[in-house]
């Protein structure tokens, strides 16, 4: 089962934006899976979106959010 992990900052997104990026995020691997596969995987594909608190995260060495 494909695991797909995001990570945004906290607040980036509304309800409706993550709902909206799960859907989009599933249908892409399910399609890829479908074409070079032969495999429809769609139902078993895994999307987690992890919000990060404020300076969570760095990129570079940098801390961002």
């Amino acid at each position: 089962m494909p695991t797909l992990q995001l990570t945004v900052p906290k607040n980036d997104l509304t309800d409706n934006e993550k709902s909206q990026l799960i859907n989009r995020l599933t249908e892409t691997v399910g399609n890829f899976y479908e074409k070079e596969k032969d495999e429809q995987i769609q139902e078993f594909i895994n999307v987690q979106i992890r919000e990060t608190t404020k300076n969570g995260y760095a990129i570079g060495g940098d801390i961002i959010g």
